[in-house]
C-alpha cells in the first residue's frame, strides 16, 4: 500500500512540475482532481487525471486508495485494503463553455481487497470488559455504470465539480451483505493546466 501512495504522489508531483513549465497561451489539455466528499465520509483517497480532447468530450481515470463499496459502514470501518481503478468518458453539454458545465458520463471499475468494519460490541458485566465483533468483507470485483454532474471553472485553472454516479457489479460478489447496486457521490477539486 506504501508503494502504491509513492507511486500517486509521484505521479502528482510530475504533473505538478509540467503544469508550472506550461504557458498560459497553450491550451490546456489536462486536469488532476480529488473527491473531498470521499475522503471526508469514507476516508478514500482519490487521485483523478482528466485528458481534455476537442468537442467537449475527454477520459477521466481515477484511483482510490482505501476504498470502501459506497458508502457502507462508512462510520464503522476499521481497516480497509481496498484499491480501485475507475475509466470514465466525459461528455459535457455547454456550447459556450470549455470542458465545463453538465456533463453525463458511462463508466467502468476494477476493484480488489478487503474492509474490515467493528460489526457489534456489547459491555459484557459478567467479565468487566467491553467485546467487540469484527467483519470482514471482500469488495473486489468489475462494475459498470454511468454518472451525471456538474463542473465549474475558476480563474480558468482550477475546478469544482458536483457529481453522483450509479454502477451495477458484473463479477462474483459477496450479495449477502452488499447489494449489486453502487451509489457514489463527489466533490471533487481540481487544478488544470
Amino acid at each position: 500500500m506504501k508503494n502504491s501512495l509513492f507511486a500517486a504522489l509521484m505521479l502528482f508531483s510530475v504533473f505538478a512540475m509540467n503544469a508550472q513549465e506550461s504557458s498560459d497561451e497553450l491550451p490546456k489539455q489536462s486536469e488532476i482532481s480529488t473527491n473531498l466528499l470521499d475522503l471526508v465520509v469514507a476516508g478514500t483517497l482519490n487521485v483523478n487525471y482528466e485528458r481534455l480532447f476537442d468537442k467537449n468530450q475527454s477520459l477521466f481515470i481515477g484511483a482510490n486508495f482505501f476504498d470502501t463499496y459506497g458508502y457502507y459502514d462508512a462510520g464503522y470501518i476499521e481497516e480497509s485494503t481496498a484499491f480501485s481503478v475507475k475509466a470514465a468518458y466525459l461528455v459535457y453539454f455547454s456550447k459556450e463553455k470549455d470542458h465545463a458545465g453538465f456533463f453525463f458520463y458511462p463508466q467502468i471499475k476494477l476493484r480488489t481487497g478487503q474492509v474490515t468494519v467493528r460489526d457489534y460490541y456489547y459491555y459484557d458485566s459478567v467479565l468487566d470488559s467491553t467485546v467487540e465483533d469484527q467483519f470482514k468483507y471482500d469488495v473486489g470485483g468489475f462494475s459498470a455504470g454511468f454518472g451525471i454532474g456538474h463542473k465549474w471553472m475558476f480563474n480558468n485553472k482550477f475546478t469544482l465539480t458536483l457529481n453522483g454516479d450509479i454502477a451495477r457489479n458484473l463479477g462474483s460478489f459477496d450479495t449477502n451483505y452488499l447489494d449489486n447496486i453502487e451509489l457514489r457521490f463527489g466533490v471533487n477539486f481540481g487544478y488544470r493546466f
